[in-house]
């Protein structure tokens, strides 16, 4: 299982050459990497938790759970690992509300006692630290891929906004050097697209435009005469 410092090795081999830019950045793009990841391969993760004889249960019991990303996909109860068939709740059996404290689990058929438990299977983001990274091993080279991509594009701001016009021959060159980190970014960033089997770009659903066009017969249309357009 690779580390942080696996990943962040991966990047430099990709992007190579004279980085001006601080190790701090680069864990900034490998995090970027990592959270980009995650909405396209989520972390399961399945998680059981001892009943209180409440129908209520703050999400924020769940070890990995975070507000605003994460989602959960199943809710088994009761759990008895000694039954080859699990007790899966229905959808209509259970609901997240959203209480002055924060969102819960609410049962709403059932309350699980304190001898009974509940084994819930929700995503979360993955992580990456020096000590392991939840990032799966197949999909290793693409998140490496990815964090290399936005590193590029960090770097492709630094020598665009570091130009000195008084010097052209650096000028020039930082203009290169940015043309070719962005270059490159673009094709990291379809790299990893092909890989994980993602859109690279978002297509717009429609395009409204102004046309001032006369009718066929070159006279005001009937109901939109030209003076109001």
């Amino acid at each position: 299982m690779s580390t942080r410092q696996d990943f962040l090795a991966a990047m430099v081999q990709l992007v190579s050459g004279d980085l001006p830019l601080a190790e701090a950045d680069r864990i900034l793009a490998l995090a970027m990497a990592v959270k980009t990841y995650s909405r396209h391969r989520p972390r399961v993760i399945v998680e059981d938790e001892a009943g209180t004889a409440a129908f209520d249960y703050a999400l924020s019991m769940l070890a990995s759970w975070t507000e605003g990303f994460s989602g959960i996909r199943t809710v088994e109860y009761p759990v008895d690992d000694t039954d080859e068939t699990p007790d899966m709740l229905r959808d209509d059996e259970w609901i997240i509300y959203e209480k002055p404290a924060g969102k819960v689990l609410r049962f709403l058929e059932d309350s699980p006692t304190a001898l009974e438990s509940m084994r819930i299977t929700y995503t979360a983001l993955h992580t990456c630290t020096d000590v392991a990274s939840s990032v799966q091993a197949a999909d290793e080279e693409a998140v490496q891929i990815l964090a290399a991509a936005y590193y590029c594009e960090m770097l492709a701001t630094y020598f665009a906004q570091n130009q000195d016009s008084t010097i052209n021959a650096d000028s020039v060159e930082h203009t290169s050097k940015a043309r070719d980190y962005a270059a490159r970014a673009k094709t990291y960033r379809r790299l990893y697209a092909d890989y994980m089997g993602v859109s690279g770009g978002v297509v717009p659903a429609s395009v409204t435009s102004d046309q001032d066009l006369l009718a066929s017969w070159q006279g005001d249309k009937l109901t939109h005469k030209g003076k109001y357009r």
